[in-house]
Parts: C-alpha cells; structure tokens; sequence
C-alpha cells in the first residue's frame, strides 16, 4: 500500500490542496446522497400519492441504520490507513482494510438477519399508518436484503478516499448513482413496480456498486490488494473505538427521524407532515453532503498530518477547514431562505407536501450554518485519535442535545416546538465542539516526530516549487 499521492497533497499549499482534494470527495457524497434520493423522486413524480411517499420516509430511519454501521467502519478505516501512511507503516495499513473488510461482513450478516426479520415489527414501534405499511414493507425488503454488499462498497471507498485516489471513489459513487436511475427507469416507469421497483433498483445499484470496488481493490495500479493476512494488533479495536462515534451519531440521525415521525403522528394531517418531512431529510441529506465531504478531505490530511507529528500543518489545516466549510454553510443557508423551491424542485413532489417541506426548512434551519463547527470539531478529534472526545461532539448532536429537545419543546410549542429542536440542536452543539476544538489546539498533544520519508517527500516537492 502506497502513501505517495497523499504524501504529496499533504505536503503542498493546505488552503487550495483542501479544497482540490474536497471537491471529488463532495462529488461523490453528493452523487451518494442522490442515489437514495432518486427513489423519492421517481416515486414522487410517477405515483403522486403522499402514501407511497410517507413509505419510503419511514424506510429512511432503517436505512439510516445501514449507512451509520458503514459510516463508522468507513470513516474508522480511513483515519486507520492515513495515520498509518503518515508514520511511513504500510503493512499497518494494509492489515488494517484486511481486518475491516471481514469485520465488515460479519456485522452486515448479523444486521441484515435482524432488520429483515423484525420489520413489520419495527414499522409499528415507529408508529407507521396502517395505510402505510405495505408499501413500506415492498420498499424496505429488497433494500434491507443488500446491506452488506452497501456496506462494503461504502467501506472500500473510504480506503480509497484515505490515500487520495478519490477518482476511484468518484467513480463507483457516480457509475452506482446513474445504473440506479436506469433502474427507476426501468422497474418504474417501465413495468410500473411501484415503489418496490424502486426498493429492487436500490439493492441492485449497491451490488454493483460493491463488484465495482472490489474490481478497483484487486486492480494492480490500485496498490491496495491484499495478497497476505497481515495481523497487527489492536487494530481491530481502534477500528471499533473510532467508529464507534460515526456510528452513534449516523445511528442518532435516524433516531432523529423516527421520534419527528412518531410527534408528527399525533398531528392533524399527519399523512402529510410525515410526507413533507421526508421530503425535508432527503434534501437536508443532499445539502449536508458537501459539508461532509469537506469533513472528509479535512480528516484526510489532518490524520495524515498527526501520523507524521506536523503539528503546524495540523493546526493550518484546521482553520482551511473552517474556512471552506463556513463558507459552504453560508452560502446553502441564503439559497434556503431566498431561493428555496430550487431545493425542492427536482423531487417533483405534489404541490402541497413540497410548500410544507420549504415552510419546515424555513423553521428548522435557522442556525444551519453552526453545522459546520461541529463538523470540523468532531472531525479533528477523530482523525488525530481522539476517540474519547469524538465520541462526546458527535453524542451530543442527537443523543444529549436533539432527543430531549425534540421531546420536551412540543410539549410547549406544539407542533412549532419540533423544528425550534433543530435550531437548539445546532446552536448548543456547535458551541460545545468549539470549546472542545479551541481547547485542544492551544494545548495540542505531543505528537510522533515526522518519517524520513515524509521529510524526504516535502523537501522535494519544495525544491520542485523553487524550481
């Protein structure tokens, strides 16, 4: 396993090469984000009936489920395999995707056992209209059934993204995206399979999706075979103590939208509300993606960095972290609150669900922008190994923050109480990562001194630069 690209990128100029190595990563995330959204839009355009919509967002908490599981493991690998290249130990990292990989497929085994077996049970503990329960299950079914081929596919694409072959990244993520819009195409409007057609397009997609990056693993150019089961201990464990964080917080979104979904239930018009709702998380998804993939390029270098004891390229990086995603944040945050049909339209949805999905945007995101502080914060912990305190940021978003909040407002503010959740959420996490971030950098912990082949790496690349 080779560390030369990122060696390089980690090397050169930290504002522009963080946003050069972002943007492929956003790509992909955004194309990621679509690929799910595609269901809604198709199902939206073709069936309009707020029933078939309100199936596919009760279907969402699950899936959810599914993608905190790869999350963590994805984002626990990466920080695994940058530190590792950083510290110049490329048999760590190579034992390291080996030990993901099956630790991978074991967990999506157990998972897919249990989410297919208990689904009709776990649709009533949400609280699904009776009306809404069939569909739900037709749609969950086939995509629940492909969870561990989804979860692979995620997890060898964050290997990629963790030593800056994002164009391989880009291109499962992309090839997957549009092969699932050729499904819609087919299953739905083709032979009108409804929203099970769409639950079959989605499986599918993932399959592809993971021979994909199993191809690209196995290629010889991908340096990334793994040939010998190389053992290094306590790997496995830090794999599960940093994923642990993305996990719970990837977990906590669905649990996020499962307790909106059971207060909107008690609602008059709850079949609406619940519909404008999902609406509303699936754009929030593909809004929040960018920011993710700035996160993602950002704990890139950053773990990069602390593997090689760089303690100032470290803390450079982090402020263009900042920078870049503040920005982004800002920008996202006018378009919601002037141009907010452009978010919406290409869903296509009924009239009524998307003037309900822009009114609760407006509601709920009003200190959107502080979304990006707890980005940064609960990344910079991650990828310098900070379990303990990625843990605690990414916790206190949804679990000690939103869930009480969601609970204790309604009781207040009625149904109003709901989307002021969002705004306390955004405002008192972000205000704890921050303490956290400030805190950390003007007491930065000791780091290893950096390789002789990162020095080695940088003095070129300046020399090249003089040139």
């Amino acid at each position: 396993m080779s560390g030369r690209a990122l060696a390089e990128l980690a090397a050169a100029p930290v504002f522009p090469t963080l946003g050069r190595l972002a943007l492929p990563i956003m790509l992909s995330l955004v194309f990621g984000a679509l690929a799910n959204a595609v269901d809604m839009a198709f199902i939206s355009q073709f069936s309009q009936s707020d029933r078939a919509i309100a199936a596919l967002s009760v279907i969402f908490p699950l899936q959810m489920l599914v993608a905190a599981l790869g999350t963590g493991l994805g984002g626990s690998l990466a920080s695994v395999l940058s530190r590792a290249l950083g510290a110049n130990k490329p048999d760590d990292a190579r034992s390291a995707l080996w030990q993901a990989t099956w630790l991978t497929c074991w967990l999506g085994l157990a998972l897919t056992i249990l989410l297919c077996a208990t689904l009709p049970m776990l649709l009533n503990l949400m609280q699904t209209p009776n009306d809404v329960m069939a569909p739900a299950l037709e749609y969950g079914y086939p995509v629940l059934l492909s969870t561990v081929p989804a979860l692979l596919a995620q997890l060898w694409c964050e290997a990629f993204r963790a030593q800056a072959q994002v164009r391989l990244m880009v291109i499962v993520v992309v090839s997957s995206c549009l092969f699932n819009v050729l499904l819609n195409i087919v299953l739905i409007v083709g032979m009108d399979l409804s929203v099970f057609g769409a639950g079959l397009a989605t499986a599918i997609a993932q399959v592809m999706a993971a021979i994909m990056s199993l191809w690209f693993l196995q290629r010889r150019r991908s340096a990334m075979r793994w040939q010998e089961q190389i053992k290094t201990s306590g790997v496995k464990r830090e794999l599960v103590l940093l994923g642990l964080p993305l996990f719970l917080n990837q977990l906590g979104i669905g649990l996020m939208v499962a307790a909106v979904n059971i207060q909107l239930a008690g609602t008059a018009n709850a079949l609406l509300a619940t519909a404008a709702f999902g609406l509303f998380i699936k754009m929030m998804v593909i809004v929040v993606m960018p920011l993710q993939g700035l996160a993602a390029a950002f704990q890139t270098l950053a773990a990069y960095h602390a593997g090689a004891g760089d303690q100032g390229r470290l803390q450079r990086t982090v402020y263009a972290a900042l920078g870049w995603t503040l920005a982004y944040a800002m920008l996202v945050y006018l378009l919601m609150y002037q141009q907010p049909q452009w978010l919406f339209g290409a869903f296509m949805a009924p009239a009524e669900v998307s003037a309900t999905a822009i009114t609760i945007t407006k509601a709920a995101c009003l200190a959107f922008p502080l979304y990006a502080l707890f980005f940064v914060s609960a990344g910079f912990f991650l990828s310098t190994g900070r379990a303990g305190l990625a843990l605690l940021i990414y916790l206190s978003h949804n679990y000690l923050f939103f869930l009480p909040f969601v609970i204790i407002f309604p009781i207040y503010w009625a149904t109003s109480g709901i989307w002021w959740a969002f705004v306390a959420t955004d405002i008192a996490a972000a205000g704890l990562g921050a303490l956290c971030l400030v805190f950390a950098l003007w007491r930065p912990r000791a780091t290893s001194p950096k390789t002789a082949d990162v020095v080695e790496t940088e003095k070129s690349l300046t020399c090249s630069d003089a040139v």
